[in-house]
């Protein structure tokens, strides 16, 4: 049983495996926004319709001329991914260069604060939606909208204590907005976005 799921496996003409490197905005909800953002992701899809990924994240929140203000925030996730565009059949209604995917995960956060000393330590559930646009068979241009909501977060995205040790934990929420270019790797380029 083994030998067959790997040989079926192996002969897939899909090309699994792909980069993605993308810069963008934080928005701590209802808070402020930031031009600080960036991410890296490996993505692997087992067939043309789900996969996985895993990506890092880092968000640096400050506040022009005003020392000892905001933090320094990074996460790694692990998402599950659908090709929204094929679970619909969109690729048949519309131009094969536009693309649409869904991803949802767990991860770990952590915040530095510029006021005080310590590290908060979180878990974090994150989702999102990323269009892309194809521009070769080895690359695309994509744009992503990922939600994170940080679990028991200690410190606010200013910097200042979200709460005392005596106060319930605190839901830190994150809007990530990014534009970026994801990299297909393997002899078939990016069939498994875009055939």
């Amino acid at each position: 049983m083994l030998a067959l799921s790997f040989c079926a496996f192996s002969q897939s003409k899909n090309d699994q495996f792909s980069l993605e490197g993308g810069y963008g905005a934080s928005i701590p909800v209802a808070r402020f926004s930031d031009f600080r953002h960036y991410e890296f992701a490996f993505r692997y899809m087992a067939d043309e319709q789900w996969g996985f990924k895993f990506d890092f994240g880092s968000d640096k929140f400050r506040k022009k001329d005003v020392p000892n203000y905001g933090s320094d925030y990074f996460r790694v996730s692990a998402q599950v991914v659908n090709n929204l565009a094929r679970t619909f059949n969109l690729k048949y209604h519309s131009d094969t260069s536009f693309n649409l995917l869904a991803h949802a995960g767990l991860g770990y956060s952590n915040m530095k604060s510029q006021r005080y000393p310590g590290q908060d330590n979180i878990g974090h559930i994150i989702f999102g939606i990323t269009p892309q646009i194809k521009i070769t068979d080895r690359m695309a241009f994509y744009l992503d909208s990922s939600f994170i909501m940080n679990f028991s977060q200690d410190f606010d995205y200013n910097g200042a204590r979200y709460r005392n040790e005596t106060d319930p934990p605190s839901v830190g929420k994150l809007l990530n907005l990014s534009a970026g270019l994801v990299f297909y790797l393997g002899k078939n380029r990016g069939d498994s976005d875009w055939r």
